[in-house]
């Protein structure tokens, strides 16, 4: 259902906007910002009827990169940064630096707000001050002006029991708009727009073992210690020299807070000596002490445990947002711009199904601005094997924000024990040991480290009717390790944005398509982990273990622990480390994972949509980035 708007003369809705001084205003042409609307999703929900106009939303719209005259373009200097031997190689950028380089000035910000101001759509004021960035703003205002002002319709939509709101056209903007004195492409400036679908299927990637009555009864945690992980995929002897993560700072991004004395209490129960500080930061207004029991917060838990756990001299900063489409672009804006880490981890995500084109682009865009000042960024790849929209969308799918370009995507391995005794040690990855995976009523042998997918459980679910893999597909959820090639970071992406998706990835078989994941660590629950958390709904204060943890939520903290202790081993941080990654693997840097599927694609030799360059072996991984590093 369409309204028709007419674009009406602005002169005559003109009224003074918050935060700005008055000035003449006047539109004439206008053009379509592109890739805006949701068209998959879309696609499979119900059409409900015409939007309420007095429905209040809230905006993130985003800017695009200044093309400076004195420096390559953001995309340029950025693949400069992460080759040797070129002049920018690791000269990374202060985000005032970044600002003054690459962002919209001032005079082009305001003329948007003042254009925006004449429907009534204002900035939005937390803590007393605009949520504003260097890439973008939120705004917020009622529905029937922002279609007055983008020249969309907005409608009532149905999809998987969710109600939402969305927009089934492209918004328009003016290329050109006087204020102040002065003309302004509006539509150039904008590089996308946020919530005006408020479809949100954001999720943290944790998984737990199925059919265990027994998890959340353990007197204390069951699963992989920090130290067995470390010793796992050789980290010990990075941290035996005193190599720790001294002097780097990680930032946990997520949409849940939790309980800092957890962390705590989890490092000193597995005997881990911490060094460093722990802080949080709340994004757009967002409480760092909110309660209530949820998983949420155990996935906030997990990432600091973890991370914190490998590296134990690093900092940690835990950046809080609100679960809204904006708050997360926000999140990941929040964490550029103060320019507090050198890496940088999250576990949450959703399948690209659900997201226009523009949304992963303003995501990116923050991604972009991390590397050029020098973090390394990294996202979980997802639990939903190739089909990341599952059950909505059962084709193949995979996770964004993993699947951007300016990401490190961390998937999935299983990684079985040496027997069956509580705790034992993990078998060594690469080798072809064969060790056991406990599984409700006994174990299952396993030769070698493999991709994660369920299909050794297979046998234990033939006594319901399940015999194929095809079949489990069909009727279980498909768990394991998300990995497959983007449907929207490709060779024919939207302008601006089809030269970022490979230009550091080689060896996918796909070379149409940014190919996730980049790299992986044991995520499966059933060689898994135990979170501590006194605020789930599965604890109390006084006892807060929960077993048969997993997920690629395990792989991402670990990883970024893994990036701190070879940011202090090489004496710096490495930025969009992705190229040196793949350049390097073939040195020894990497176990090769070759076994395993994540019900459709197989782990194999080298790059793989499974496990990526495979788990690593970080004592080796860091004497190849040295010689990378050296040109």
């Amino acid at each position: 259902m369409k309204r028709v708007w007419a674009i009406a003369s602005t002169t005559a809705l003109l009224v003074t906007p918050i935060i700005l001084s008055s000035g003449s205003a006047m539109a004439s042409q206008y053009g379509q910002l592109k890739g805006n609307v949701a068209h998959a999703l879309l696609a499979n929900s119900t059409i409900k009827g015409a939007a309420s106009t007095s429905a209040e939303v809230t905006l993130f719209v985003g800017f695009n990169f200044r093309v400076p005259n004195h420096m390559p373009t953001l995309a340029g200097y950025i693949r400069d940064t992460e080759t040797p031997g070129n002049a920018y190689f690791h000269k990374f950028l202060t985000a005032a630096a970044f600002q003054s380089t690459y962002a919209p000035s001032s005079n082009q910000v305001n003329a948007l707000l003042n254009y925006l101001a004449q429907y009534h759509i204002v900035p939005v004021i937390a803590n007393g001050q605009p949520v504003q960035y260097p890439l973008g703003v939120n705004v917020s205002g009622s529905v029937g002006n922002v279609e007055k002002a983008f020249s969309v319709s907005m409608n009532n939509y149905t999809s998987g029991g969710k109600s939402f709101i969305a927009n089934d056209q492209n918004p328009s903007l003016p290329t050109s708009y006087t204020y102040a004195g002065s003309t302004y492409d509006l539509q150039s400036l904008v590089s996308g727009v946020a919530g005006m679908t408020t479809y949100n299927a954001l999720s943290s990637q944790v998984q737990q073992q199925q059919n265990v009555s027994n998890l959340n009864s353990q007197g204390g945690p069951v699963g992989y210690s920090p130290q067995q992980m470390a010793q796992a995929y050789q980290a010990s002897p990075l941290l035996k020299k005193g190599i720790t993560g001294k002097g780097v700072t990680i930032g946990v991004a997520t949409l849940a807070p939790f309980v800092p004395k957890d962390a705590a209490f989890f490092w000193k129960y597995y005997g881990i000596h911490r060094t460093g500080t722990v802080a949080e930061v709340g994004v757009d207004g967002q409480s760092t002490t909110a309660s209530g029991k949820g998983l949420g917060g155990s996935e906030t838990s997990l990432d600091v445990e973890r991370s914190g756990a490998m590296a134990p001299g690093a900092n940690i900063v835990v950046y809080e947002a609100p679960n809204t489409n904006p708050g997360f672009i926000d999140l990941y804006d929040a964490v550029a711009t103060q320019d507090k880490v050198q890496v940088m981890t999250t576990s949450w995500g959703e399948a690209e199904f659900f997201v226009p084109f523009s949304y992963a682009y303003l995501l990116n865009q923050a991604f972009m601005q991390g590397a050029a000042e020098g973090m390394t960024m990294m996202a979980a790849s997802g639990d939903s094997g190739a089909y990341d929209g599952y059950p909505t969308d059962k084709n193949l799918a995979v996770d964004t924000p993993a699947s951007s370009p300016d990401i490190l995507a961390a998937g999935g391995t299983t990684l079985p024990m040496v027997s069956s005794a509580p705790n034992a040690n993990p078998i060594t990855p690469g080798s072809s040991q064969t060790g056991v995976i406990p599984v409700p009523g006994g174990t299952i042998s396993m030769t070698g480290e493999q991709g994660w997918g369920w299909q050794y459980l297979l046998p234990y679910y033939a006594n319901f009717g399940v015999h194929t893999e095809s079949q489990w597909r069909r009727d279980i959820y498909p768990v394991g390790s998300t990995g497959g090639y983007s449907a929207l970071w490709t060779s024919t992406s939207p302008a601006n944005a089809s030269s970022l998706y490979s230009w550091w990835q080689t060896g996918t078989g796909n070379s149409g398509a940014r190919g996730v994941p980049d790299v992986a660590l044991n995520a499966d629950p059933f060689t898994g982990y135990a979170i501590y958390d006194t605020n789930s709904v599965y604890t109390t204060a006084s006892q807060g273990w929960t077993n048969g943890w997993g997920g690629t939520s395990f792989a991402a903290p670990q990883w970024a622990g893994i990036v701190a202790l070879l940011d202090q081993y090489l004496n710096g941080p490495q930025g969009l480390i992705n190229a040196a990654l793949y350049g390097t693997a073939k040195n020894g840097g990497f176990h090769s994972v070759t076994q395993g599927n994540n019900w459709y694609y197989h782990a194999a030799p080298g790059w793989n949509p499974v496990t990526g360059l495979g788990t690593p072996d970080v004592n080796q991984l860091a004497k190849s980035l040295a010689i990378w590093n050296q040109g």
